[in-house]
């Protein structure tokens, strides 16, 4: 095992990791004790600045067909979730030492459950905190880390969200979006609404795709830094359960066109 040394005593890796989780643990347990958004803020920031999991795993296939496959769970209601572990020592315990795993961080696991429209999202220290990370909010984790990397205010959709026509002139921004989208075989459809959340104004793109939303929404959030004039930009898989009623009586600006 790697270990460092500091003045005169050894620190192992793992040792290390568990340490750097304990930010994303302290969040984990004021939201289970106090749900509010200053929680939800400081466990976002966690999970992007922050954190390495531990992820069980084993390998299956055999030659050249040989592939990592990770440790998943199911509930009740059949929503299925990766396991993930903030200590090497909790890892252990809940495979019993029967799997090895791979320490990832979580840009790297939520890209995989993103990819996976199987997943539903991750369980974090399953048979302690047992603490449940949905799909929107991992999404909602993507899109303020691209937001900080693009210089902007990131734009959150929760629930307290009201939809409306656009918001100032969007033509621009459509024609941008619509020749971008051409080139891009995960785009089927797209939708440009307004929205209204804790005070502020600012317009969403919802995209109706067939895989992941990366790249394409990374991309499609650039678009909107560069073509969307002093008004924000979000971006919303036409899968989350808000965008039906969303674009409800509305003509996409953009929709591939059928070939036969």
């Amino acid at each position: 095992m790697l270990k460092w040394q500091r003045k005169g005593r050894s620190i192992s890796m793992s040792d290390y990791r568990e340490k750097k989780n304990a930010r994303l643990l302290m969040a984990i347990h004021g939201l289970q004790a106090e749900p509010n958004q200053q929680w939800e803020d400081r466990l976002m920031d966690a999970l992007n600045h922050h954190t390495e999991f531990y992820v069980p795993m084993r390998t299956v296939g055999e030659g050249q067909e040989r592939k990592p496959a990770f440790a998943v769970v199911e509930d009740k209601d059949h929503n299925h979730f990766y396991v993930l572990f903030t200590s090497q020592e909790k890892a252990k315990h809940w495979t019993k030492g029967l799997e090895t795993h791979a320490v990832l961080s979580f840009h790297q696991v939520a890209s995989m459950a993103l990819g996976d429209p199987r997943i539903s999202g991750f369980v974090i220290n399953m048979n302690t905190e047992n603490f449940i990370l949905w799909r929107q909010f991992i999404v909602n984790c993507f899109h303020q880390n691209q937001a900080h990397l693009m210089g902007q205010d990131p734009v959150q959709v929760s629930d307290a969200i009201e939809f409306s026509d656009p918001v100032g002139d969007t033509k621009e921004l459509e024609e941008a979006l619509a020749e971008y989208m051409r080139d891009d075989q995960n785009v089927t459809a797209a939708y440009l609404v307004g929205a209204r959340q804790n005070d502020k104004e600012f317009n969403v793109c919802i995209v109706s795709h067939v895989g992941s939303i990366q790249p394409s929404f990374s991309n499609i959030s650039v678009l909107g830094r560069d073509f969307g004039g002093n008004t924000p930009l979000a971006v919303m898989s036409y899968q989350n359960k808000k965008a039906e009623d969303a674009v409800r009586d509305r003509m996409p600006f953009y929709r591939r066109p059928f070939v036969l």
